[in-house]
């Protein structure tokens, strides 16, 4: 009896100890990624890099009582600089000298220039992506936990994440195609530091903005009226796995022609739609086109200009533009 009580014993302490020692899950690599991003308080250089182009940036990121405060400035051209925070992002552009601040939406992942770069994780992922941990590896003589986010289908891409394994912070980040080949592009640190405080200095402006041209720039407002075929657009055949998420009637700054904005997601991927009125002959550019990690295919349809776009592979944007009619 002693010998069963003794071996009872010993198995329920290799299994707690085998729950407590347990090797996180992608899915929560991504969570503790999301929230290291942005909770934690951390500065450095990092580089963006796709076919043809390379730009260098130095982020500062402060964190004091849950309030965020971030400076992003650019190292190439004039030093363009965003600095954000709960209420506004500020974009101050010294080459034409003028600021723009605009009201900031808190759950807008857009507003965070390196989060939205990011895959974020949702309970939906599993029926498009294949996600798993690969190995650890070492990125700027720390260790990191390499995870992978593998499409289950060729409409859409894969991630290649290499997480600080102390803190899930991205210190390398590979947006991938369908094929695993060379990275569509790569967000890397070449220096990082995680402070206990950033000072508030790092995340103001250096530059006097004195003299520069102010512009305060709003949501854009809503359409009460517009014209009857801009009305209930939809695709009637969208790629697996994609569901509509947002419909909207808008105008666009600096224009009073309407138009349709419908936004599907995966998960992770989005495509955006535009169906546009009004546009000029010159402007109405059918076919396929690539800007940076994104791709935009557009066509005529009943005198409208249908544009898909999204950081997704060519047949995905063309499947969705061609399959948008009118309800």
């Amino acid at each position: 009896m002693n010998t069963l009580r003794r071996l009872a014993v010993a198995l329920a302490a290799s299994v707690s100890c085998s729950v407590a020692w347990a090797e996180p899950t992608a899915e929560e690599w991504l969570q503790r990624m999301a929230d290291a991003v942005e909770f934690l308080n951390y500065e450095g250089s990092l580089v963006y890099l796709s076919p043809g182009r390379a730009e260098t940036f130095r982020v500062f990121h402060r964190v004091e009582r849950n309030k965020v405060t971030e400076r992003l400035v650019a190292l190439d051209g004039a030093g363009a600089e965003i600095i954000r925070n709960d209420a506004v992002v500020i974009c101050i552009f010294p080459e034409s000298q003028s600021v723009v601040v605009e009201a900031r939406d808190a759950a807008a992942k857009q507003s965070n220039p390196l989060q939205s770069r990011l895959p974020a994780y949702s309970s939906s992922l599993a029926d498009s992506y294949q996600l798993g941990v690969m190995n650890t590896e070492r990125v700027l003589g720390r260790a990191a936990a390499v995870v992978n986010i593998a499409p289950r289908d060729e409409y859409r891409y894969g991630y290649r994440l290499w997480l600080d394994a102390e803190t899930a912070m991205p210190l390398k980040t590979q947006l991938l195609p369908v094929d695993g080949s060379m990275p569509i592009e790569e967000i890397r640190f070449t220096e990082i530091s995680m402070p206990a405080t950033v000072a508030m200095a790092s995340v103001q402006t250096g530059l006097d903005t004195a003299g520069y041209s102010w512009m305060l720039q709003n949501k854009k407002p809503g359409l009460q009226q517009g014209d009857s075929r801009l009305g209930a657009w939809r695709a009637e055949s969208p790629p697996a796995g994609f569901e509509l998420i947002l419909n909207a009637l808008e105008v666009t700054e600096g224009s009073s022609a309407p138009r349709t904005h419908l936004v599907y997601s995966d998960g992770l991927a989005t495509v955006s739609v535009f169906v546009d009125m009004g546009v000029a002959a010159s402007e109405q550019a059918q076919g396929l086109a690539m800007m940076g990690a994104a791709n935009a295919y557009s066509v005529m349809r009943d005198g409208l200009l249908v544009t898909a776009i999204g950081e997704v592979p060519p047949r995905t944007v063309e499947q969705f533009a061609d399959s948008m009619r009118s309800q």
